[in-house]
């Protein structure tokens, strides 16, 4: 059991079938109802509101509880102070985007947040593979893609909300 711990990017893989399921869930019970709220904005509530409860939970276990492991994986070095502040930094942004599920007016400024701290991660994890030759499994793969995928994810769902909404009030 202790081996699917092991797994990289297994926050990544658990928040993208746990935001599917959520999705197709709500969806489903609502299918044959009146709803207040489109499809699209749904499915932009879940992502936003699912990636910063899993923003807090990577967060607080990634870089908390198991931040030895998780420096191990990335290759950094152990028992860095900045893995505690990073934590903080994730709990924050995070608490903004789950608080998305009661008030769309986090919903931009957790994108904005979220797009900067990912994309800026993914950045660091390329500089890091092209100067120091740091390959490590939480350095590439899911992890640096999701750093860039996710922000393009965010950014398009609000713009398509945006939009629909604008059409919506005319």
């Amino acid at each position: 059991m202790s081996a699917i711990f092991e797994i990289s990017g297994l926050n990544v893989y658990i928040q993208i079938v746990v935001t599917i399921i959520s999705i197709a869930v709500h969806l489903f019970a609502t299918r044959n109802k009146r709803r207040a709220e489109s499809a699209l904005e749904l499915i932009t509530l879940y992502t936003i509101g699912l990636a910063g409860w899993f923003t807090i939970t990577s967060g607080f276990f990634g870089h908390i509880i198991y931040a030895d492991e998780v420096a191990i994986s990335i290759g950094w070095p152990l028992h860095s102070g900045f893995q505690m502040e990073l934590a903080f930094a994730a709990i924050g942004i995070g608490i903004v985007g789950f608080g998305g599920f009661w008030n769309k007016s986090f919903w931009l400024p957790f994108i904005i947040a979220k797009t900067s701290f990912m994309l800026g991660a993914g950045i660091t994890h390329i500089i890091h593979m092209v100067q120091d030759n740091n390959f490590s499994p939480s350095n590439t793969g899911i992890i640096l893609y999701w750093d860039i995928l996710l922000p393009i994810i965010l950014i398009a769902l609000y713009i398509f909300y945006r939009l629909e909404q604008s059409v919506l009030q005319q």
